[in-house]
């Protein structure tokens, strides 16, 4: 209520008479009110302020600093700090509590965390070994684009073609998802497609010249030196 220079209201007045404690309640809960809305509205990029600060902590060497933002940020549901702070206690063997936060990620959608429990369940760590667990949460952070995930369904179908493991993903879509990986430039999609193509397998017809393309593409990555891609090996 917007009121003169000279003062109070008359309406004013009558709600709130000048100096009574009930009017002075009155401001202050809405004082308090307002200034909680405004303190909530800063907060909320707190858990972005603490991933980049733990993020800065951990790479720096400072484990301590690090899972202390981390948690902050994690506990307030932020997904890249859940995920980062499951992988420092992944590499510490504490896969329980790993598993935890990996899958507190997933189930916002993120892909990184997708990932990262279908490789808990690859490997058995946290969790008892699940191939087929593994697999649909591979599919579902690869959907995403999420290349780690892209490579580590290669690297299945691969394995699988090769009798390393006992279980592979649906076999119709091999090529599609070593396509995808060797689009990535992941060497070993790459070579097993040359592989593919000159002898068949993957459901793909022998083809002579799609043989020699993913040869070329192979030996130029090799001479680059071009790391694989992927956040772990699975």
């Amino acid at each position: 209520m917007r009121r003169s220079a000279r003062g109070p209201s008359k309406e004013f007045s009558q709600i709130c008479k000048p100096y009574s404690r009930n009017c002075f309640s009155r401001l202050g809960r809405t004082a308090a009110l307002c200034l909680a809305v405004g303190i909530a509205g800063v907060a909320w990029s707190a858990p972005e302020d603490d991933y980049r600060r733990g993020e800065q902590a951990f790479r720096g060497g400072d484990v301590v600093t690090a899972m202390a933002a981390l948690r902050r940020a994690a506990d307030a549901g932020h997904a890249p700090s859940q995920v980062l702070l499951g992988d420092i206690l992944d590499q510490a063997e504490f896969d329980a509590e790993a598993l935890a936060w990996y899958r507190r990620a997933a189930e916002q959608g993120d892909a990184a965390g997708e990932y990262s429990v279908g490789g808990m369940y690859f490997s058995g760590e946290g969790v008892k070994k699940d191939l087929s667990q593994a697999y649909f949460w591979f599919l579902r952070a690869a959907e995403k684009k999420y290349a780690p995930a892209t490579i580590a369904l290669a690297n299945a179908y691969i394995r699988a073609e090769q009798g390393e493991i006992p279980v592979s993903p649906d076999k119709s879509v091999a090529a599609d998802w070593l396509r995808k990986a060797a689009a990535l430039d992941y060497l070993p999609a790459l070579e097993a497609l040359a592989q593919a193509y000159r002898a068949g397998g993957f459901g793909i017809s022998p083809d002579a010249m799609q043989a020699e393309h993913y040869v070329a593409r192979a030996q130029a990555l090799k001479k680059k030196g071009t790391p694989d891609k992927g956040r772990k090996n699975r």
